[in-house]
């Protein structure tokens, strides 16, 4: 990039990188594009240019204060997508990759798993989605939300669907070796050399033992072990009949510039 405002050990800062997208975003073009734009300046050393946000913590390299300049490099981006041509065809996505916080003498601590998912766009109507939800819902829904009618592989769910507006979700984590599926408020969980065993989670920080549900842990197997097996032994295959493939975007039509 040419003449970042400020550079740190990985790599330029966040503003930077949306003062690109908005570039790249406004550029006239004849096909849809997808873009990812990955946040770097919330992550250690905790490094981000001076004189942008009130310091959270009095120690400028802290988590907070990086995660607060990360919100404001987001938040001046979308004020300034609002005023773009490709505001209003394009549907963005906000979400993390992981907590930052995932610690804890727990089996499992479920509460840290909790991230951001946000959907926006000139043509999104604000809602709330109330179930628990996980990233492998991400890819449907935006095929949903950009008008892609497709048969694929993709074992997450379509949330704009009234079906799973009562829905209790799923959420799929892994802590070191332990592999933990929960359903509702029931979890699966598993861990090497050891009998899978199942919980109850209270919502806050404490999991109750609970007796054998196979249905649930084997579910939970099913999800551990999804994708090296589909990769392995070259599963990841569409039905035969159904042709094409469909595309996800961070999703921007056609538009003049």
């Amino acid at each position: 990039m040419l003449n970042p405002v400020f550079r740190g050990s990985w790599g330029v800062a966040d503003e930077d990188l949306f003062n690109r997208a908005d570039e790249e975003f406004s550029k006239p073009r004849t096909r849809p594009f997808f873009s990812l734009v990955f946040s770097t300046s919330n992550h250690s050393p905790y490094e981000y240019p001076d004189g942008r946000i009130e310091p959270y913590d009095a120690e400028p390299h802290t988590v907070n204060n990086a995660v607060k300049y990360a919100d404001y490099a987001l938040g001046e981006f979308f004020d300034r997508a609002r005023t773009k041509p490709y505001w209003n065809d394009t549907v963005f996505l906000v979400v993390a990759d992981h907590n930052s916080r995932v610690f804890g003498a727990e089996l499992v601590p479920v509460e840290h798993f909790h991230i951001p998912g946000l959907i926006l766009g000139g043509g999104i109507e604000p809602a709330v989605y109330e179930p628990v939800a996980s990233q492998i819902d991400l890819p449907p829904t935006l095929l949903s939300l950009i008008g892609v009618s497709a048969e694929h592989p993709m074992i997450g769910h379509d949330l704009t669907r009234p079906e799973f507006a009562s829905w209790p979700g799923r959420a799929i984590m892994q802590y070191g070796d332990t592999q933990a599926y929960m359903l509702g408020h029931e979890v699966a969980v598993l861990r090497k050399d050891l009998p899978p065993a199942v919980f109850r989670y209270d919502g806050g920080t404490t999991l109750t033992p609970l007796p054998d549900d196979p249905a649930l842990v084997e579910t939970a197997l099913a999800h551990a072990t999804w994708t090296s097996v589909t990769y392995e032994q070259h599963r990841y295959r569409l039905p035969d009949g159904v042709a094409g493939s469909a595309r996800f975007a961070a999703v921007g039509a056609p538009h003049g510039g």
